[in-house]
Protein backbone atom coordinates (compact mmCIF):
# COMPACT_ATOMS: atom_id res chain seq x y z
CA UNK A 1 0.00 0.00 0.00
CA UNK A 2 1.08 3.53 -0.65
CA UNK A 3 2.26 5.80 2.09
CA UNK A 4 -0.61 8.26 1.59
CA UNK A 5 -3.16 5.47 1.99
CA UNK A 6 -1.39 4.09 5.08
CA UNK A 7 -1.21 7.57 6.61
CA UNK A 8 -4.91 8.15 5.91
CA UNK A 9 -5.92 4.85 7.53
CA UNK A 10 -3.78 5.59 10.58
CA UNK A 11 -5.20 9.11 10.92
CA UNK A 12 -8.73 7.75 10.63
CA UNK A 13 -7.85 5.21 13.34
CA UNK A 14 -6.46 7.92 15.64
CA UNK A 15 -9.61 9.99 15.22
CA UNK A 16 -11.90 7.00 15.72
CA UNK A 17 -10.01 5.97 18.85
CA UNK A 18 -10.16 9.49 20.27
CA UNK A 19 -13.92 9.75 19.70
CA UNK A 20 -14.44 6.29 21.20
CA UNK A 21 -12.45 7.26 24.30
CA UNK A 22 -14.41 10.52 24.67
CA UNK A 23 -17.75 8.71 24.39
CA UNK A 24 -16.58 6.17 26.97
CA UNK A 25 -15.42 8.93 29.35
CA UNK A 26 -18.70 10.85 28.89
CA UNK A 27 -20.69 7.64 29.40
CA UNK A 28 -22.59 8.46 26.19
CA UNK A 29 -24.10 5.18 24.99
CA UNK A 30 -25.29 6.50 21.61
CA UNK A 31 -22.00 8.20 20.74
CA UNK A 32 -20.18 5.14 22.05
CA UNK A 33 -22.06 2.80 19.75
CA UNK A 34 -21.39 4.98 16.71
CA UNK A 35 -17.74 5.39 17.69
CA UNK A 36 -17.30 1.66 18.28
CA UNK A 37 -18.72 0.93 14.82
CA UNK A 38 -16.26 3.37 13.25
CA UNK A 39 -13.36 1.91 15.28
CA UNK A 40 -14.25 -1.64 14.19
CA UNK A 41 -14.56 -0.52 10.58
CA UNK A 42 -11.17 1.17 10.53
CA UNK A 43 -9.58 -1.87 12.21
CA UNK A 44 -11.08 -4.12 9.54
CA UNK A 45 -9.83 -1.81 6.78
CA UNK A 46 -6.34 -1.77 8.28
CA UNK A 47 -6.25 -5.58 8.57
CA UNK A 48 -7.44 -6.06 5.00
CA UNK A 49 -4.69 -3.81 3.67
CA UNK A 50 -1.90 -4.83 6.03
CA UNK A 51 -1.73 -1.49 7.83
CA UNK A 52 -0.52 -1.76 11.41
CA UNK A 53 -2.24 0.47 13.93
CA UNK A 54 -0.53 1.69 17.07
CA UNK A 55 -3.62 2.99 18.89
CA UNK A 56 -6.38 1.40 20.86
CA UNK A 57 -7.20 -2.14 21.93
CA UNK A 58 -7.29 -5.11 19.63
CA UNK A 59 -11.00 -5.60 20.30
CA UNK A 60 -13.87 -3.46 21.62
CA UNK A 61 -14.13 -5.66 24.71
CA UNK A 62 -10.64 -4.53 25.76
CA UNK A 63 -11.90 -0.94 25.94
CA UNK A 64 -14.26 -1.91 28.77
CA UNK A 65 -11.55 -3.54 30.87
Amino acid sequence: MGTAFTAAVRERARQAWRVLQEAHEDDDAHAGLAARNEWEDVQRLAREHGVSLDVGPLSPEELDS
